[in-house]
């Protein structure tokens, strides 16, 4: 009897381990289905975002260039025109430097090239010496007067006219050292290269402004009625990018617009860390509504 209840029991144990096994692989292959219904769900996924994408990429605004105004010379800030925030035009008056000497020797230098006094005497003196040289002239042809006399009023007329020629040429010198007083205080006052905005202003009125400290500048201007988009774009996309393609560029809210922008460059070396390459467009903004430093949406297609 013990051996038949063992061999039962023995029996019995083997069932239960062989439905053991079984429930264990019917999990596993459920497990492993559920896994593979939820990979290919998010593969399905992303390929569906991917391709709604397809096209549009991040993007920066930017100014169409930035300007430091620096002072070419030496010279104390005597006044400021403008602010930070200001809206500046090209040419419009910035920075006016202490001028006081340099304007003093423009004035000297105005009234030299004005002085007429010595080129008078000197066509005096050569309207004379002709007038003399022809008489003699006329004299040695009639035998009233010695090739001697004639020969000195000559010499007097070449003198007398080379005199002339020096105070012209003296004029002429004292017209250019005006110009040249004139640049140099023209260079005492700087003027906007640009239509634009006063971003950033590091110096005020009584301090010394120097053109070779690198460091140190007096504004920054920024063109905004004319801005610059970047985008980077993948290496995938490179073939069909064009010079001249249009754009609709939406800014990140709450400036969110469509607006129109032309691509104007298109980079020829390929970033090999990144496999990625740097787009550039123009973006009109002629009432500078739309700041610069603004995240956006570019759609190329």
């Amino acid at each position: 009897m013990r051996g038949v209840q063992s061999s039962r029991s023995a029996g019995n144990a083997r069932r239960v381990l062989f439905g053991l096994m079984l429930a264990v692989a019917a999990a596993t292959v459920s497990s492993a289905a559920v896994a593979s219904s939820t990979t290919s769900g998010v593969t399905a996924a992303d390929t569906t975002a991917v391709g709604t994408r397809d096209g549009q990429f991040d993007c920066l605004i930017e100014p169409y260039r930035t300007i430091v105004v620096r002072s070419p010379v030496t010279g104390v800030i005597g006044k400021l025109f403008v602010a930070r925030g200001s809206r500046v035009k090209e040419g419009e008056p910035l920075v006016q430097l202490d001028s006081t000497v340099e304007s003093a020797a423009a004035d000297l230098a105005l009234f030299k090239s004005q002085m007429n006094g010595a080129v008078q005497s000197a066509e005096g003196r050569s309207r004379h010496a002709e007038s003399k040289l022809r008489r003699k002239s006329d004299l040695a042809a009639s035998n009233y007067a010695s090739e001697q006399d004639r020969d000195d009023a000559d010499a007097e007329a070449a003198v007398a006219q080379a005199e002339l020629l020096a105070a012209r040429e003296a004029r002429h010198l004292a017209s250019l050292e005006h110009a040249y007083a004139a640049a140099q205080l023209g260079l005492r006052l700087i003027r906007s290269p640009i239509n634009g905005v006063v971003t950033d202003q590091a110096m005020n009125v009584g301090e010394l402004a120097q053109p070779a400290d690198g460091n140190t500048y007096i504004l920054k201007l920024a063109q905004i009625d004319l801005l610059r988009v970047r985008v980077i774009v993948p290496l995938a996309y490179y073939p069909r990018i064009k010079l001249g393609q249009h754009a609709d560029v939406v800014p990140e809210k709450p400036l969110q617009s469509h607006l129109a922008a032309t691509v104007t460059v298109v980079d020829k070396v390929i970033d090999a860390a990144s496999g990625t390459f740097q787009v550039r467009m123009d973006l009109p903004n002629p009432n500078g509504a739309l700041p610069g430093g603004v995240r956006c949406m570019a759609k190329l297609w």
